[in-house]
């Protein structure tokens, strides 16, 4: 039988990773472009949270506000927490076998 619970949780996930990309991408990339970043700024995905400190400071330089660096940030923590989360409940399925 299939785990319901499991797909809606990675169904989540995609949604919540994609929400976080298309901010990253459109949002803290471009500010991040328009003052000199250079290429592989947003495709690299373990360079987000530098990403994101540079987009603050260059807010806070500005006198800007922080809401979006703020809600990227915690959206990227989230995502982080839910993939852990997932694969935890994967191998507790894989260790516990129903039936």
């Amino acid at each position: 039988m299939q785990d319901r619970s499991l797909l809606g949780l990675v169904i989540l996930l995609g949604t919540f990773v994609t929400a976080a990309m298309i901010l990253h991408w459109f949002v803290v990339c471009r500010a991040l472009y328009k003052h000199g970043a250079r290429f592989p700024t947003g495709f690299v995905f373990w360079r987000a949270f530098h990403e994101l400190r540079l987009y603050k400071d260059l807010r806070s330089a500005e006198g800007r506000s922080l809401s979006v660096y703020y809600a990227a940030f915690i959206l990227s923590w989230f995502n982080l927490l839910l993939i852990f989360g997932i694969v935890m409940r994967i191998l507790w399925n894989a260790t516990h076998p129903m039936g």
